[in-house]
């Protein structure tokens, strides 16, 4: 038997189990391409499940970028972030218990711990990004009527206000890293740093995977 009768012999198998509901379109989802090679038209409305690339970039020379994130559990709550240089590599992570909070208390406090380690070592330009929407446009809000946010939002302003910075999202995906130290944070029992030395093994596979460009996959 020849390939091509082998194909044709596939095809017509396939159409048959379609036909007494043997099998389903949601079954070829991921493989619409197997499907049209098939010519199988029974599978015209068969589309494939969308799904994106989301790439760690790397900061612009001279910049220090900052990955942040805020972990809250019904149990913990911590913090953390990641600043890496140019090249990619690890400048220093932090991770921090938090006492019970908001999700986007513990996202600030990521940010505004991260601007205090940037002033204090002498890093003024930076380029912060994180995974969630809402903690950007609480910073560049002009209201700040939220008690619960209200003096860690007047801190993180007052601190830019000397920095050449900018934000940018990312989707959680590409944001693996901070995620990883934050809920490390809420394990600890006090802000702790992290070097090259002491770095968790996971971490460190997670930035050489980032600094090599490797694409995480966004369903």
């Amino acid at each position: 038997m020849n390939h091509n009768r082998i194909i044709a012999r596939t095809k017509e198998k396939i159409n048959s189990l379609y036909k007494v509901n043997l099998i389903h379109q949601k079954q070829f989802r991921g493989f619409k391409f197997v499907v049209k090679k098939l010519n199988a038209n029974i599978f015209e409305n068969l589309h494939e499940e969308s799904f994106k690339y989301v790439i760690w970039k790397k900061p612009r020379i001279h910049y220090i970028k900052v990955n942040t994130d805020g972990s809250v559990s019904k149990d913990y709550s911590g913090c953390g972030g990641i600043l890496r240089n140019d090249k990619g590599n690890l400048v220093v992570a932090f991770s921090s218990p938090l006492s019970n909070c908001s999700v986007l208390f513990a996202e600030l406090m990521a940010i505004f711990k991260a601007l205090q380690i940037c002033s204090s070592s002498g890093y003024f330009k930076i380029w912060i990004e994180v995974d969630a929407m809402l903690v950007i446009n609480s910073i560049f809000s002009y209201q700040n009527d939220n008690f619960d946010t209200f003096y860690v939002l007047k801190d993180i302003k007052k601190m830019l206000s000397h920095l050449d910075y900018k934000f940018s999202h990312i989707w959680r995906e590409g944001n693996s890293g901070a995620d990883f130290i934050a809920k490390t944070g809420a394990r600890l029992n006090q802000f702790t740093l992290f070097h090259q030395h002491n770095i968790p093994l996971l971490l460190r596979g997670i930035i050489n995977l980032d600094k090599c460009g490797l694409p995480y996959i966004r369903i």
